[in-house]
């Protein structure tokens, strides 16, 4: 499996990319959002504090996990036009 970051982004949709400070994906994450911008692409970052990836489907009532899941919400109703 490759990379996004060696394939051509321009063709993506809005993307929203999330991450945690405890992540081992965080730094390929933030080049992917950066790439994703140069190519002109609208793309949101969301980086949470002290979590690891994918921390918010193990422990769906934390604080985190809820502030999470209200921005990707909040983001596809402003994307799909809800």
């Amino acid at each position: 499996m490759q990379s996004p970051l060696y394939g051509d982004l321009l063709p993506f949709p809005p993307t929203i990319l999330t991450s945690g400070t405890r992540d081992m994906f965080l730094s390929n994450t933030v080049r992917v959002h950066q790439k994703l911008r140069a190519a002109g692409v609208v793309a949101d970052l969301l980086v949470f504090e002290g979590q690891s990836h994918a921390q918010y489907l193990f422990a769906p009532l934390a604080p985190e996990s809820m502030e999470h899941f209200a921005e990707v919400s909040a983001f596809f109703d402003k994307h799909l036009d809800r």
